[in-house]
């Protein structure tokens, strides 16, 4: 059994006594077109989770919250996961314990230890971390969903303004963790990609069937799959948040992240990428209807010695407002990649941008009604060596029926 998994059934277990549990689920079931030739699940290089062979009526979501309070002050929490794309189906996405103990003044304490995401994202606020205003994520989040996990421990320092007169707020976290030493191939290897898909604790994920980690290739010794939450070299990371609001309309943040790992360290088919980014986001509600979400992040990851090295950025402005009994969103994604590498034979640059436009229909309790078209620009010279080309305009569009149960 893998540290992770068994990690994972611990947390499980603790809910087991909980004399306060709680059971939620998310059940979205979709229509996709897609005109993606070739989808980076499938070997290819495209950037949206489906591609035109394995579009039609598919899976979008489908889990179990599970929530207990184990004692006054402690809580756990874990999200079971289905996936149709996914060679194991069922899956756990996180899996946590929190203290957090009864103010004694202004200032809040908290504390989370299990796997978890790292609190990034402004879009997945939704059940078990899924996206409301859109069925795909930014690009930033896209791959937070996909390869980043804090599987540690995370001290939180709060002070709401309203429990001391002021429409000020402020919080400060700080986490260290194990097990997320591989972050950074998907972003080197297959780049960005524009979706909703949340990777299981347990899950391998393929990569593109590139050349340089094939048998004869200058990375023969990487599997064929990244093991995204294995733990390699035994060093920590760590990631440090700052978050400030106004009275309710307006929050800033800054988040760093830096996972630590031994750029030299190889062990059965998994590198360790010494991955780094830093990250601005805005929250604003200039009205009772407007909200105005951004982030932008910036980083790098490296592998071996100088074997592979990419520079990445990424930035989003997303727009939501009611229409009729609905709400209208549309969201503007910009990323690139920059090769700074020796290996001029395995290409890792890029530069992209992505458009999305969805509507959301609360239709009955517990079920709504979702629609997105996203159109998909990119440039990736690596596709050459898959014999595709370099350019592509990708489009999709989706209705997707959610209930919440």
């Amino acid at each position: 059994m893998s540290p992770t998994l068994a990690r994972t059934l611990a947390c499980l277990t603790l809910l087991a006594p909980a004399y306060a549990l709680e059971v939620e689920g998310l059940l979205d079931q979709r229509l996709v077109y897609s005109n993606s030739p070739q989808g980076w699940l499938e070997g290819g290089l495209s950037k949206q989770r489906h591609d035109a062979r394995h579009d039609g009526l598919r899976l979008g979501q489908a889990m179990l919250l599970l929530r207990g309070e184990l004692a006054d002050n402690v809580s756990a929490q874990a999200v079971i996961n289905l996936a149709d794309d996914r060679a194991g189906a069922v899956d756990v996405s996180e899996a946590w314990l929190r203290w957090k103990p009864l103010p004694t003044g202004p200032w809040r304490h908290s504390a989370k230890v299990g796997a978890f995401f790292p609190a990034v994202s402004l879009e997945h606020d939704g059940l078990g971390w899924t996206t409301t205003r859109t069925l795909s994520a930014s690009a930033i989040n896209s791959w937070i969903g996909e390869e980043l996990r804090t599987i540690g421990l995370e001290y939180t320092l709060a002070r709401p303004g309203r429990f001391a007169g002021s429409p000020h707020d402020i919080s400060l976290s700080l986490a260290a963790f194990k097990g997320n030493d591989p972050a950074g191939t998907l972003i080197a290897w297959r780049g960005w990609g524009v979706g909703d898909r949340i990777t299981g604790l347990t899950e391998k994920l393929p990569l593109p069937d590139l050349p340089v980690y094939r048998d004869d290739g200058r990375i023969a010794r990487q599997d064929s799959r990244v093991d995204n939450f294995r733990e390699l070299d035994g060093r920590w990371g760590y990631h440090a948040g700052l978050q400030y609001g106004y009275g309710g309309r307006l929050e800033l943040s800054a988040f760093h992240y830096d996972n630590r790992a031994d750029p030299l360290v190889v062990n059965r088919g998994q590198y360790a990428w010494t991955t780094r980014f830093k990250q601005l986001a805005l929250r604003w509600r200039p009205d009772q209807e407007w909200e105005i979400l951004s982030q932008w992040l910036a980083g790098s990851t490296v592998m071996g010695r100088n074997a592979v090295n990419a520079a990445y950025r990424s930035a989003y402005v997303l727009a939501a407002h009611p229409l009729g009994s609905g709400k209208l969103a549309v969201r503007y994604d910009y990323f690139s990649s920059r090769e700074r590498d020796r290996l001029p034979e395995d290409p890792n640059g890029e530069h992209g941008q992505a458009l999305a436009l969805a509507y959301s229909w609360p239709w009955r309790d517990g079920l709504s009604v979702m629609a997105e078209g996203l159109v998909l620009r990119s440039e990736r010279p690596a596709r050459q060596l898959l014999s595709t080309p370099s350019r592509q305009t990708e489009r999709s569009l989706s209705l997707a029926l959610r209930w919440r149960f």
